[in-house]
């Protein structure tokens, strides 16, 4: 394998071997064996200086200050890193190498929701999107210092994870497994990103050997191989920026899921990697929704938002039957054609607002801070529907919203909601939805702080889930695993607002298993909930946006089709407190 020139090899071998002597892990003969193996290389890297950090776990304020960083509430949110670390719990590899059904597209999918939800509050905060790393040469501008209060275990201690001050450069790095010394390049990372573009074009190689289909079923193949071959390898790599050796040294939070939200890298690494499943995405062509749509019409009109505090003022009976009949008297029967864009039970905005709560590290040294989290006032859709056929329809809604300046993008269309209803023939009805029921969270939803420490994965849980299966875990682990509610929308803007799209699309629902509510997961984001039990849903993860638009534009692509609604709608970050449920 190619290497970067550095140091001497002696001495590069002398300092591992010394480091490695530190941590008493290993004997005198597998020293000796290692310092063989390194004198065999004809160099190595060099090893960075460390980071410089004061007392207080933090580097000085011109180098890195969180009150500073724009973004840290998002990413170091608590309960959005438990969720990231239960997803993997969940999706990880039979120990009989058995899969998850569609596990590499569910990868492709619950990230892409990652990255697009990131941009759109990165958006809210005057930030531009995320970047994509453009090769694995250049300097990373990003710095990131992990938390003080955040430890990893490592050498039966704990310890920090490693910083990365601004503008490393990625390297080749060495590793040590069972005794055996191998050499990670950036070449090895770039011929494997070769080959799967090569495989993407419609082309063959080595590691290859059989055609990826243009047909949206191989979507999991290409999904599993890069996640599983790039994905990693390229964790592996920018994880070691400040420790070229993987012996002797803490690992950065970008080695494994507990933490690597954290780091502004991932975001960047994940753009990277899902532009790659784009490319091939772009190949299959826009989707031909005429072939594809149940005989059912929704209006923009037939989109209708309340808020669930506003609601319980004028009916407070409503959620006995969670506001069914409450809605289908007030906008269907002889209403059901009114136009109700404004009302005094009427929004066209979503409302957020920023909460503080005491969080305890009960996963590190039961440390007491106090964190700002973002907060969603509830609401209730009520969606105006006409079944067009005199015979029982089964269809599925599907709900998403992206901010109204990347509209045209399909990776940035964020998923809201997903649920099935039946249609009697020829009805004309109304169906309430309340936000919180949404197929993406976890359920209950968590609005209290006793509701958030639910998803700590404290050393209990480990103890656990010791010597069970990593089916028997997945299964046992499910219900943990959805995105946070109180997340559920991006954070807005004070004042006028961000601007935002929603669509809501209806497919047929006849031989898809979505169900009405998910009872705790999310198999939107999570999979199916037992190991050995499909997807409920036969259709591409984050259809209608699993192919590109035609032209580029969103609404070229859904122009005249009686089973999509697009409406504008704009949330807003409120200064005033709003009741909460």
């Amino acid at each position: 394998m190619k290497l970067l020139a550095g140091d001497d090899t002696d001495n590069n071998a002398q300092s591992l071997t010394s480091k490695t002597s530190m941590t008493n892990t290993m004997t005198e003969g597998a020293n000796e064996s290692i310092v063989l193996q390194l004198a065999k290389l004809k160099y190595v890297v060099k090893i960075p200086p460390p980071p410089k950090l004061n007392l207080n776990g933090w580097p000085d304020k011109d180098v890195y200050d969180p009150e500073l960083d724009k973004m840290f509430w998002w990413r170091n949110d608590p309960v959005l890193n438990e969720f990231h670390e239960h997803w993997h719990f969940i999706n990880a590899g039979g120990n009989d190498n058995t899969r998850r059904n569609r596990d590499g597209e569910i990868f492709i999918h619950m990230h892409r929701q990652i990255v697009a939800r990131y941009d759109a509050d990165r958006l809210c905060v005057g930030l531009e999107k995320v970047k994509a790393l453009p090769d694995f040469r250049t300097p990373i501008p990003d710095p990131f210092y992990p938390h003080p209060n955040l430890f990893e275990k490592w050498n039966h201690t704990r310890v920090h994870f490693m910083a990365r001050p601004a503008n490393q450069t990625p390297h080749d790095f060495v590793e040590l497994i069972d005794g055996e010394v191998s050499i990670y390049t950036i070449s090895d990372l770039e011929k494997e990103r070769q080959l799967l573009i090569e495989w993407i074009d419609g082309g063959t190689n080595i590691k290859h050997p059989i055609p990826l289909k243009r047909v949206d079923s191989d979507a999991n193949i290409l999904g599993l191989d890069i996640q599983r071959q790039f994905h990693k390898f390229g964790h592996n790599l920018l994880s070691n920026i400040m420790n070229p050796y993987t012996i002797g040294y803490p690992t950065s939070v970008l080695m494994g899921p507990r933490a690597g939200l954290r780091d502004p890298l991932f975001l960047k690494w994940h753009r990277y990697v899902d532009d790659i499943f784009l490319r091939w995405q772009n190949y299959l062509g826009p989707s031909d929704f005429h072939h594809d749509a149940p005989n059912v019409t929704i209006r923009t009109t037939d989109i209708i938002l309340s808020f669930t505090d506003v609601l319980l003022k004028v009916y407070p009976d409503g959620q006995k039957d969670k506001w069914s009949e409450f809605g289908k008297k007030t906008f269907g029967g002889s209403n059901f054609d009114v136009n109700f864009t404004s009302g005094p039970i009427i929004t066209n905005e979503f409302h957020t607002k920023m909460k503080y709560r005491e969080y305890i590290w009960r996963e590190d040294l039961f440390d007491k801070e106090n964190i700002t989290y973002v907060f969603p006032r509830d609401w209730y859709y009520f969606l105006r529907v006409t079944n067009e056929v005199n015979i029982t329809s089964i269809i599925t809604f599907r709900i998403f919203i992206a901010p109204e300046v990347f509209s045209d993008s399909i990776v940035h269309w964020i998923e809201l909601d997903k649920f099935k209803k039946i249609l009697q023939p020829l009805e004309k009805t109304v169906i309430a939805r309340e936000a919180d029921k949404s197929i993406i969270i976890r359920k209950p939803a968590q609005k209290t702080e006793s509701q958030f420490d639910e998803s700590q994965i404290i050393p209990s849980l480990h103890k656990a889930e010791s010597g069970l299966t990593n089916q028997a875990v997945s299964d046992k682990l499910f219900c943990h695993c959805g995105w946070p509610y109180h997340m559920i929308l991006p954070r807005g803007t004070k004042s006028e607002g961000t601007k935002f799209k929603m669509i809501v699309f209806i497919s047929d629902g006849t031989n898809d298993m979505v169900p009405l509510h998910d009872q705790c997961g999310s198999t939107s984001l999570c999979g199916a909930e037992k190991w050995t039990e499909k997807i409920p849903d036969i259709r591409p993860l984050g259809y209608p946006f699993n192919r590109p638009f035609k032209n580029g534009s969103y609404k070229e692509t859904f122009k005249g089709l009686h089973n999509v609604a697009i409406r504008n709608i704009t949330i807003i970050w409120k200064d005033d407190d709003f009741s909460e449920f």
